[in-house]
């Protein structure tokens, strides 16, 4: 990777996620999928200043922050932080307190959460009424940090 191509472009921030691992599984993946973006995330932090992201589809949240807190990556990119939703892979549970739990327990606070609270893609029958406003107060609420 060039040196200084995310400034000449303007980049505030890189993120990566394994799209392309499909059809995906619902919150988890395999270790070598881990390993995998743990080791790409790390190249990219020598390689580049910007803050990093880790996003692991579907849901698969816990292993964000442990590939964020393994490469050094700021922030995280989570669906079902608050409230569920019906995506392909399945009902997508809300996952604030064990993320947040499990964040403190490997010692990654500093990684931040960015939290979807409608996830696109998805049906949000089951929490029709409950509109974006209160979805948003219930992320605030789980002491989201981004």
């Amino acid at each position: 990777m060039k040196r200084g191509f995310t400034k000449r472009l303007a980049f505030i921030g890189l993120a990566i996620e394994n799209t392309h691992d499909r059809p995906y599984l619902k919150s988890s993946v395999g270790p070598e999928i881990g390993a995998a973006m743990a080791l790409v995330g790390s190249e990219l932090r020598r390689a580049v200043s910007l803050p990093l992201g880790i996003q692991v589809l579907a849901g698969a949240n816990l292993w964000a922050v442990a590939i964020a807190n393994a490469c050094g990556a700021s922030f995280v990119r989570v669906e079902g932080f608050v409230f569920a939703h019906v995506a392909d892979e399945g009902v997508i549970e809300s996952s604030a307190g064990a993320l947040l739990r499990y964040r403190r327990a490997i010692g990654a606070d500093n990684v931040r959460v960015f939290a979807d609270i409608k996830k696109k893609h998805s049906a949000h029958a089951i929490t029709a009424d409950v509109d974006i406003v209160e979805t948003a107060k219930a992320r605030n609420f789980s002491r989201q940090t981004a």
